[in-house]
């Protein structure tokens, strides 16, 4: 075998494995990018539908016809318990863990919002269409609704050639 057709394969054969990892390298990272995009997306449905359900549950102990203190003991149950184990505060936290900071920093008034509500159901004997439940259910769905706007841009894709 002559020198050149040896030097000639060998650079053939580093040639190749720098291919191959290289695109080893390329699918690990999309495979590591499509996980942590699933486990967000999760993160963000979990939160999301926490305080929806929270709202739910605060709103169906407030409008009872119930004594005050029954009422404000309704409303603070529905907020720190879920059946679910998927309490608002605590889907808070993971969201914190997470999710960028900006989506973050977007959820922290609608769970504000989440909880202005509870002092105001548990203070006061409102009804469904009383102008102060408005007062403080509108920003809250609102901010809801903004978060989802939020949450549903970081989960999109990067474009091509941004990488």
């Amino acid at each position: 075998m002559e020198l050149g057709t040896l030097a000639v394969a060998a650079i053939g054969a580093v040639f190749g494995v720098g291919a191959t990892l290289v695109s080893d390298l390329v699918r690990s990272r999309r495979e590591q990018d499509r996980y942590w995009s699933e486990t967000k997306r999760t993160v963000y449905v979990r939160f999301l539908a926490s305080l929806a359900q929270t709202h739910s549950r605060m709103i169906i102990g407030a409008f009872r016809d119930h004594p005050a203190d029954v009422r404000r003991n309704q409303v603070h149950d529905a907020f720190h318990s879920d059946p679910q184990h998927s309490d608002a505060t605590s889907m808070l936290r993971e969201l914190a863990i997470v999710s960028p900071d900006h989506v973050y920093q977007a959820a922290l008034p609608v769970y504000e919002q989440l909880r202005v509500i509870r002092e105001t159901l548990a203070v006061e004997s409102l009804h469904p269409e009383s102008a102060e439940y408005a007062a403080v259910r509108d920003p809250f769905l609102a901010g809801m609704e903004a978060l989802q706007k939020v949450m549903r841009k970081d989960l999109q894709p990067p474009a091509s050639g941004h990488r």
